[in-house]
């Protein structure tokens, strides 16, 4: 199945244009090793974790980064003939961004990731002022189901590692869809469902390649 991955900080509106297309446990998750294709990405990921190691979220990063690599890993070996559109894995290599820029770690240490990433159709990176994006995570505080999800202290953490992934998978070729989300939600969906017509990037994505596992998984794979 092909796939457009959604990012951008958190607040800027990709649970509102994706998950009406996409619920966020829609598609169940296969307990299985990622695809052999992934290896050197997936060693990537292992040294990004070793560089992150002393920072105060760093389980909640394994944590995370466990689910998004067996979901997409799910997504590329399933025959659906749909086009899966939600975060993915450029959202954790966002995740590792924000925590290498609070740890006065350069930046340029996160290009590698972006350079190996497995790509399907494209990136969808969602925009918003950041006073508004701010804005949001602070009315998350008002109701108590999101009162947890504040995280307007990763914005300003997170925004240069935005630039970093747009300009290396612009170098790539990769599709980059650039989505509004100021507006009424409906118009942004809809341009996400078109750009998720398109071809896929890699054809190393096809399923029968992904059939094949990693001999062996990753420290981290919990």
């Amino acid at each position: 199945m092909k796939w457009v991955d959604v990012a951008g900080a958190p607040g800027s509106g990709k649970s509102t244009l994706c998950d009406q297309l996409w619920g966020p446990h829609e598609l169940p998750i296969q307990n299985r090793l990622p695809p052999m294709e992934w290896h050197d990405f997936l060693n990537e990921i292992t040294r990004l974790f070793l560089m992150i190691k002393g920072h105060w979220s760093y389980t909640a990063a394994v944590r995370m980064n466990n689910r998004s690599i067996r979901k997409m890993s799910t997504v590329a070996r399933c025959e659906r003939k749909t086009t899966y559109i939600q975060t993915g894995l450029v959202q954790r290599g966002l995740g590792f961004g924000w925590r290498l820029n609070d740890l006065g770690i350069p930046l340029r240490e996160l290009e590698h990731y972006f350079r190996l990433m497995p790509v399907s159709v494209g990136v969808a990176i969602t925009n918003c002022p950041q006073d508004e994006i701010v804005k949001r995570n602070h009315d998350r505080e008002k109701v108590k189901a999101t009162a947890h999800e504040n995280r307007d202290f990763m914005v300003p953490l997170m925004l240069p590692a935005i630039d970093i992934a747009r300009k290396v998978l612009e170098d790539r070729g990769v599709n980059i869809l650039n989505i509004s989300t100021e507006g009424n939600p409906e118009g942004g969906r809809a341009r996400l469902v078109n750009f998720a017509s398109g071809p896929s990037f890699e054809a190393a994505t096809a399923r029968r390649s992904s059939e094949v596992e990693v001999f062996s998984a990753p420290p981290w794979f919990l």
